[in-house]
């Protein structure tokens, strides 16, 4: 039931957004979520500009009325654009699109919430910019911001997409707006070239936290190389999983300039990218071991397939490849190079080819185009497809891809694993103990954030038109998240339901966090729940 002080809240709201910046009738359609999440959503916000955020969030402390804002809402497999709480105003920020700010010279540009990697790799390409776009498989439609502000990752320079970060602004929720120091003295320019500011870095109180409205964000993009040059590697035998990891550890310290990020997948995660769910040979939403060997046969499927991307010169592609052949050589099956060119001949061949070959030819050079693209920084919804392995309708061909929309059921677990083999072996044994008990295929990447930490993604895929599927789904991200605390492997983010992991009683950053958060927003009107604790204020 909405209550008397949101109702007034939403009178102020309307004068400050009009009629078209206020949504309440189907406002909880808002909320749809691939976790199987739902929020009472009084009310959705659209303002246009910061100006209006800033008044929005005054209105809001005058009724202490919750609000929580999103970029573009489509945080898939996190709780998309539900708030941690109930009752909360949702706070769209996804008419602010503009893009500024952008120096060709330095490679640096600004970007508000809205802004998605579509738009910035459109941008780029009419401004001549020859910067890769910071992409994640998330697809075209997510933001740039949201995702620097979540510290997600990729594969392309900068891997770190919060570390691409130089400067941000925002609004606090009292309506005032916060700058750095060097911005505030008159040294914008030079603060957008220099992550460190002057002073305490008090940027990233708003990455993973809920201290403000982050309006503005200027990033470092990465240049476009001369050469980009794809690799893929694999092993059949699980056995060799344990030399293959240093070895992994060991190419990104030899070619850390030009091989950035290495992805290690198993088989039922290439089977998951490759072929339909088998329902009919699934027991209990399962697939058998089996059943996976077979499937694995059948398609060519390594019990491990590995891939990268060489950024470089010409010369220094040839020596890279050299490298790659001498390290991964001996602990791998295969290691192959791809590049646009070969996969436009592969694509041509496939025209060629007769009824279910080419039809096959054709999928894997159609999936290694879209990987490429990746790669080259030009975001698309290729992996977006996994969201809809086993549940959700696929939308016509040339619409976008939203998993939230579409019902399918999905929810990250995406821990850190230490590249050691047997913490990566431990890993893998938790994942496949643990799944399988809640209906959950134990399908499983790696992706190497550094030269010494893996981040893990296992999508828990499950039907959500099925309420004891997604019930236990849920149960299952709460039992991964207990045994890796006790084996040492916790996320590096949390969805929506999972921010109680936090919530540690007495410890120094419980108290820290909720006592900054307190002094500034006491009423705690911004995002309550996510990230920072509560406090009691006779704690203050």
């Amino acid at each position: 039931m909405t209550s008397t002080y949101t109702k007034s809240a939403i009178v102020e709201w309307v004068t400050i957004l009009g009629e078209s910046g206020v949504v309440v009738a189907g406002a909880e359609n808002f909320g749809a979520s691939t976790t199987g999440t739902s929020r009472a959503i009084p009310a959705v916000l659209r303002p246009e500009n910061q100006e209006q955020v800033a008044a929005v969030l005054q209105v809001a402390q005058r009724w202490q009325v919750a609000v929580y804002p999103v970029s573009t809402g489509n945080n898939w497999g996190y709780g998309s654009a539900n708030p941690v709480e109930d009752d909360c105003i949702i706070l769209d920020l996804s008419r602010l699109d503009r893009i500024s700010g952008f120096d060709p010279e330095m490679g640096v540009v600004t970007v508000e919430p809205g802004v998605t990697q579509g738009a910035l790799r459109d941008f780029l390409d009419h401004q001549e910019g020859n910067y890769l776009v910071p992409v994640t498989g998330a697809g075209p439609t997510c933001s740039i911001l949201g995702n620097a502000l979540e510290r997600g990752y990729g594969i392309t320079p900068v891997t770190d997409h919060f570390a691409a970060v130089t400067k941000i602004e925002a609004i606090l929720p009292d309506g005032t707006r916060y700058q750095t120091p060097l911005s505030e003295l008159g040294a914008a320019e030079v603060d957008g070239l220099f992550k460190w500011g002057l002073g305490p870095y008090l940027d990233g109180l708003f990455s993973q936290g809920n201290f403000g409205v982050v309006v503005n964000m200027t990033i470092a993009l990465a240049p476009v190389p001369e050469t980009v040059t794809a690799f893929f590697f694999s092993t059949k035998d699980d056995a060799k999983l344990e030399a293959l990891i240093p070895t992994v550890r060991a190419v990104l310290r030899s070619l850390g300039g030009s091989v950035v990020a290495i992805n290690l997948l198993n088989s039922q995660r290439m089977l998951s990218m490759m072929t339909p769910f088998p329902e009919d040979k699934a027991v209990n939403g399962v697939l058998p071991a089996r059943e996976v060997n077979s499937m694995a046969n059948s398609h060519g499927v390594p019990a491990w397939s590995g891939v990268g991307a060489i950024y470089a010169s010409k010369e220094v592609a040839r020596a890279a490849r050299r490298t790659l052949r001498r390290l991964l050589g001996p602990v791998t099956d295969r290691l192959i190079f791809i590049n646009r060119r070969k996969v436009d001949t592969v694509q041509a061949v496939a025209r060629l080819l007769p009824g279910r070959l080419a039809t096959r030819v054709k999928g894997m050079a159609d999936t290694l185009s879209g990987a490429l693209e990746i790669m080259h920084g030009s975001p698309n919804d290729v992996a977006l497809a996994l969201a809809y392995w086993r549940s959700g309708n696929l939308p016509p061909p040339g619409q976008p891809k939203n998993p939230a929309r579409d019902g399918c059921g999905l929810i990250w677990f995406a821990p850190l694993v230490p590249i050691r083999g047997d913490d990566v072996r431990r890993y893998i044994n938790m994942i496949e103990r643990v799944c399988p008990q809640y209906g959950v295929n134990p399908l499983i990447t790696l992706t190497t954030v550094n030269d010494r930490c893996f981040d893990s993604t296992v999508p828990l895929l499950f039907d959500r038109s099925d309420a004891d599927a997604t019930a236990k789904a849920n149960d299952c991200y709460r039992a991964l998240v207990s045994a890796g605390q006790q084996e040492g492997f916790l996320p590096y983010r949390l969805n929506n339901d999972a921010m109680g992991i936090l919530n540690t009683g007495d410890s120094a950053f419980s108290r820290l966090a909720s006592q900054l958060k307190a002094t500034v927003d006491p009423n705690f009107i911004l995002a309550p729940g996510r990230y920072v604790p509560r406090i009691k204020r006779s704690e203050v």
